[in-house]
C-alpha cells in the first residue's frame, strides 16, 4: 500500500469503498469477498497475517464435532467450509486420522450412535464414516497407545497450515486489486458528527439510505476511515473509506470504543503445548481430567496438544500460558499415551478467541456462533461495520455475511453482490502436482526432491514460479533450515510477494524457527538473507534477530524445568558467548 503525501507532509490515502481493520482469517476473507465483488478494499494489520488469535488455533478446519448436539446447524456448516477449503487449496489441506478414545464400556453404543449421526455431516467434508475398533485394534494401530479403554472410534478430520491459509487468502485479495498492509496499526479512527462539513455530503446520503421506514435511524455520526502508523517506519498516514470494517478479533471492543461505542465479548484462553516429534502417527481424542475433550495431533514434525477453554480477564496484548494449564493437559493425555513425557517440550503458545458475550454458562460451552453488526442501525453510527465470534473453519461464511452487508449499505446492484469465493480456488490451488511433476522441478532447477515437496505443500502450483524467482539467483539453492527445508530463494520470494518484513512473518510464511532449534540453529542465515533482500542495515538486523530469538525463548521458558532447562540454558549461553544478543 503506497501512501500518497499531502500538502503539509502527512500520509494519505485515496478514497476506498471498503477498510478492512485486522488481518486473521476473518479480516483478510472479508477482503478478499469484497474485492471478489468489485470493491476498492484497503487492508491493515497492526502486527502480521495470523499473528493473533488465527495463529494459536490448533490448525485443524474440522467438522464442528463437538457442536454436534447443541448446535447441528453450526456442525453442518464446518463441514460444508471445510469442503470449500479442502477445494481451494488442495495443496495446503491433509487429512489427518482420529481415534476417538472411549473409556467407560457402558458408553460404547452411545457414542457409536453419536458418531453415526456425525457421518450424515462428514460428506461434505469429504470424510469416512467411523468404524469402531477394540482395544486390541486401536493399539495395532497406534503402538503408541496405552491400555485400560473399553474401545475407539475412527474419524478423520482436514488439517491446515494455518499461517499459510491466512497469508494465501490476503494474497489472492491483493491479485483481486486490494490494497494490502502488515504491520500497520489504527491509532484512531476518523469520526465526524452528522453536521460536519467534510462529512456533509456523505451525511445526506446516509440519511437518505437509511429514510426507508417508521423504523429508520438517521446516523448521529459517521466513521470514515482511520488513521494508522506504519510500526516498523513510524510513518503516519489517513485511510478513508466509505464503509469500516472492524474485524481485530479479541480488540473488537477496543475499535468499537473509538467510535465511542461499547461492544462486549466474553474473550476464552487456550493453550497449546508443541512436542519435538510425533508421539503418535494418528489424532487421538481425549477425555481430559475435568471431563472435556482435548487432542493429541500430530502436525509436520511435532506434536500439538490442546487445547484448553477458559475465560480471559487479562490483558489481550499480554497473553501467556501458566504451569497449571500445562500440566493440566499432560496429565490428560499421560494415561492414553504414558510415553508422552518422554518427548521435549519445544514451545507453548497460547492464544485468546474472540468468543461472543453470554452470562451464566461454563466457559467451555460459551458459543462459537458469529455476529455481524450495522452500526448505523444498531447505534446510529453510520458507516461502520462490526463481525465478531465464529471460528476459523467458518471464517469465509462469516466473511460473506459481512460482505453482504457491506454490499447492501453501498447500494451495489444483486450483479455486483454475486459471492464467488465458494468457487474459486486460493492462489497455487488451482491444479494439482503429481510426485512426478515435483521431482521435474527438483531435477530442472537442481534442488532436493524434500524442498521442492515443501515448496509445492506451502505454494501448490506456483511452485514453479518460486524457484524460477527466488532460487536461479547466486545462493538461492541453498538449504537455510534443516528442521525445514527453506531455501534462500524461498526467502526472497517472501519478500517479494508475500509482505514479509520481520523474521517473525518469515517464520509463519515458512515455518523457520518451528522446528525443534526454534530457530536457534537457523534464524541468523535466515535474517542475513532477509536484510539483504530488505537493505536493510547491520543494526536493524541485529535487533529483529534478537526480537525473533527472544519471541521463541518466552514460548519455550514457561514449559520447561530439570534437565530440559538446564539443556536449554546451556545452548542459550553457548550462543551468547558467541555473539548472540539480547536472550534473557
Amino acid at each position: 500500500m503506497t501512501p500518497v503525501k499531502t500538502g503539509d507532509g502527512r500520509s494519505t490515502q485515496t478514497a476506498y469503498d471498503v477498510l478492512v481493520l485486522g488481518g486473521g482469517i476473518t479480516g483478510a476473507s472479508v477482503a478478499r469477498d469484497c474485492a471478489l465483488r468489485g470493491l476498492k478494499v484497503a487492508l491493515v494489520e497492526r502486527n502480521d497475517f495470523a499473528s493473533g488469535t488465527t495463529g494459536t488455533c490448533m490448525g485443524m478446519l474440522h467438522g464442528g464435532l463437538q457442536y454436534l448436539l447443541t448446535n447441528p446447524e453450526l456442525t453442518k456448516t464446518e463441514c460444508a467450509e471445510s469442503g470449500v477449503m479442502q477445494r481451494a487449496a488442495p495443496h495446503l489441506v491433509f487429512a489427518v486420522p482420529f481415534l476417538y478414545i472411549v473409556d467407560d464400556p457402558d458408553k460404547v453404543d452411545k457414542y457409536e450412535a453419536f458418531f453415526t449421526y456425525y457421518d450424515q455431516f462428514q460428506k461434505a467434508k469429504y470424510g469416512r464414516p467411523h468404524v469402531k475398533l477394540t482395544q486390541d485394534e486401536a493399539v495395532g494401530l497406534e503402538p503408541g497407545l496405552g491400555r485400560g479403554f473399553a474401545a475407539a472410534l475412527t474419524n478423520d478430520e482436514p488439517g491446515v497450515d494455518v499461517f499459510r491459509l491466512n497469508v494465501l487468502v490476503a494474497l489472492d485479495a491483493a491479485l483481486h486489486g486490494a490494497d494490502v498492509a502488515n504491520h500497520t496499526e489504527v491509532r484512531g479512527l476518523i469520526v465526524s458528527d452528522a453536521g460536519a462539513k467534510e462529512s456533509e455530503q456523505n451525511t445526506e446520503e446516509a440519511e437518505q439510505d437509511t429514510d426507508e421506514g417508521p423504523g429508520a435511524r438517521k446516523p448521529r455520526r459517521r466513521v470514515l476511515g482511520a488513521l494508522v502508523r506504519d510500526t516498523l517506519t513510524g510513518e503516519d498516514r489517513e485511510i478513508r473509506a466509505r464503509v469500516t470494517v472492524n474485524a481485530c478479533g479479541p480488540w473488537v471492543p477496543r475499535i468499537t470504543a473509538l467510535a465511542g461505542l461499547d461492544y462486549r465479548l466474553r474473550p476464552t484462553k487456550g493453550i497449546h503445548i508443541i512436542l519435538d516429534r510425533r508421539v503418535t502417527s494418528v489424532g487421538v481424542g481425549v477425555n481430559a481430567i475435568d471431563g472435556r475433550s482435548i487432542c493429541i495431533l500430530p502436525h509436520e514434525n511435532t506434536t500439538l496438544i490442546g487445547t484448553t477453554d477458559n475465560d480471559f480477564f487479562g490483558d489481550v496484548d499480554d497473553v501467556r500460558p501458566d504451569n497449571q494449564e500445562i500440566e493440566y493437559l499432560l496429565t490428560s493425555c499421560e494415561t492414553l499415551v504414558p510415553g508422552i513425557r518422554q518427548a521435549r517440550i519445544i514451545r507453548v503458545m497460547a492464544g485468546v478467541r474472540p468468543t461472543l458475550y453470554q452470562y451464566g454458562i461454563n466457559e467451555d460451552k460459551v458459543t462459537r456462533d458469529f455476529e455481524v453488526w450495522d452500526h448505523e442501525e444498531r447505534d446510529a453510527v453510520a458507516g461502520f461495520v462490526t463481525v465478531a465470534g465464529g471460528k476459523m473453519t467458518i471464517a469465509r461464511i462469516m466473511a460473506e455475511k459481512t460482505a453482504d452487508v457491506v454490499a447492501a449499505k453501498l447500494g451495489l446492484q444483486s450483479e455486483s453482490t454475486r459471492r464467488r469465493t465458494s468457487e474459486l480456488p486460493l492462489p497455487g490451488g488451482d491444479r494439482v502436482l503429481s510426485r512426478r511433476d515435483l521431482e521435474k522441478l527438483a531435477e530442472r532447477h537442481k534442488v532436493p526432491v524434500a524442498a521442492v515437496n515443501r515448496l509445492y505443500y506451502r505454494h501448490g502450483s506456483m511452485t514453479e514460479e518460486v524457484l524460477e524467482e527466488g532460487c536461479r539467483e547466486p545462493g538461492g539453492r541453498n538449504l537455510v533450515c534443516t528442521c525445514e527445508p527453506v531455501l534462500e530463494g524461498e526467502i526472497r520470494y517472501g519478500v517479494r510477494r508475500e509482505w514479509v518484513r520481520t523474521l517473525d512473518d518469515l517464520r509463519r510464511r515458512l515455518r523457520v524457527g518451528m522446528g525443534p532449534c526454534q530457530g536457534f540453529g537457523c534464524s541468523e542465515q535466515a535474517g542475513a538473507v532477509l536484510g539483504l533482500e530488505l537493505g536493510l542495515d547491520p543494526e536493524t538486523v541485529r535487533a529483529d534477530l534478537a526480537a525473533f530469538r527472544q519471541e521463541r525463548w518466552k514460548g519455550q521458558r514457561t514449559a520447561l524445568d530439570g534437565e530440559q532447562l538446564r539443556q536449554q540454558e546451556l545452548a542459550q549461553g553457548t550462543w551468547l558467548h558467541g555473539g548472540g544478543w539480547g536472550v534473557e
